[in-house]
């Protein structure tokens, strides 16, 4: 805002001579009057005389029809204009014949001829906020302080996300974070930003970055719900304000009861299937090896049946010429007995051998044929033997008694053992 004299100078000015300002890129407003603040003027001469004018601006994302920053003029008044505290022009005016505004603002000449000069910002952003006067004919007729709504956001986060908060304004700006049982009305200043640089507390130093326009705050966990503020220290004004949350994960031993319980019914169908699977199995492996060992079993039958049989038919083929060898030897132990010494002294010998040489012929191939015996009726014929041998022995040991033959000496000694 210029001085006093500055702006009667330029009150003489023709409309069609005000520069134009650039003000692009912005987006469409909603602006309210919501207060009045008497502000003593004596100079003033209408009866809007020494009024302040609060307006709050809502900052939002789309395009609304904007009300006016407005000030009652009175019909008799031939020049306004409104300049603004931070800027070095006008930024509107009118005379009974046209009005004219930078870009960015309009003004209604029909209201004007009325008696009421609007200022609509047709755009309202950060850059705005300043203090608007409204000078009609050299005198200020109102005063307007143009404010923006502090934007609020709430937000839910995990354990472990980040939370990104917006830099809407050019620094210096503080972030003050104020935890939800803090008795601390405003909070505690946790980081800065000036220079295009962000100073944070200790604390908060390996978890805070900025990557303009965003400040954010990594790994954030439970202990960092509360609430962030960005403050505009320039103009000592809150900007936006962060509502954060962070949810509370649940430990596995605080699961809620009907959950372990569902758990527990798992782990029991799991392991009755379980058991089900292995008795089944079990009982076919049995069923298969009694199977394999009755197989088994009935094969080694008929493999002993088998044998049994051909023993038998072999033990049969060789009955014939062992039992002529038993007959024959208790034939000769018949016959050779001494009460029969008289009848065999008058058998001839065969092959002029002597009997003594005969009986001891026969004893050999008898003891050959009991030796080489191997069949099932090996015990029998043992038994047999074990009865007649030593009378066979008695019987030869007669006859050498009684015999004037002289025999070798070989047969003897096999006699007398």
């Amino acid at each position: 805002m210029t001085s006093r004299e500055s702006r009667e100078k330029k009150e003489t000015e023709s409309v069609d001579e005000a520069p134009a300002r650039e003000q692009s890129g912005k987006k469409r407003q909603e602006c309210e009057v919501y207060t009045n603040h008497p502000v003593p003027s004596p100079s003033l001469q209408h009866p809007s005389a020494g009024l302040l004018h609060s307006v709050l601006c809502l900052l939002h994302h789309e395009t609304f029809l904007l009300h006016s920053l407005q000030c009652p003029v009175p019909p008799d008044i031939h020049h306004c204009k409104y300049t603004g505290l931070h800027f070095c022009n006008i930024l509107a005016q009118c005379n009974k014949t046209k009005c004219w505004s930078e870009k960015g603002y309009e003004v209604s000449h029909d209201q004007y001829l009325k008696g009421k000069l609007f200022l609509t910002i047709t755009a309202v952003d950060y850059s705005n906020r300043a203090l608007y006067t409204c000078v009609c004919d050299g005198v200020d007729a109102c005063d307007v302080r143009l404010i923006i709504e502090t934007l609020a956001s709430s937000l839910q986060l995990n354990p472990g996300e980040a939370l990104v908060m917006d830099l809407p304004i050019p620094e210096p700006v503080e972030v003050m974070y104020k935890a939800r049982d803090s008795a601390d009305l405003y909070g505690a200043q946790i980081c800065t930003v000036t220079q295009r640089s962000i100073h944070c507390q200790p604390e908060y130093t390996h978890r805070a970055s900025l990557s303009y326009p965003n400040i954010t705050l990594r790994d954030v966990n439970m202990t960092d719900s509360g609430i962030y503020s960005i403050r505009d220290r320039k103009n000592e004004e809150v900007i936006h304000i962060y509502t954060l949350t962070v949810n509370v994960v649940k430990l596995e031993t605080e699961k809620e009861p009907g959950s372990l319980w569902w758990i527990g019914v798992i782990v029991v169908l799991l392991l009755i299937t379980f058991i089900i699977v292995v008795i089944v199995v079990m009982n076919h492996l049995v069923q298969r090896l009694k199977k394999e060992k009755a197989e088994l079993e009935e094969t080694i039958k008929l493999n002993g049946s088998v044998t049994e049989l051909r023993s038998r038919q072999r033990s049969f083929s060789d009955a014939g010429p062992l039992l002529r060898k038993m007959l024959e030897m208790e034939k000769l132990i018949q016959l050779y007995k001494p009460e029969s010494k008289r009848k065999s002294l008058s058998l001839p010998n065969l092959n002029n051998i002597t009997v003594v040489e005969m009986l001891l012929k026969k004893k050999e191939e008898m003891e050959a044929v009991v030796q080489h015996r191997q069949d099932l009726e090996q015990y029998t014929i043992s038994q047999w033997w074990s009865l007649r041998r030593p009378e066979l022995d008695k019987l030869i040991e007669h006859w050498i008694n009684n015999e004037n033959t002289v025999l070798p000496q070989h047969n003897h000694q096999s006699v007398t053992q």
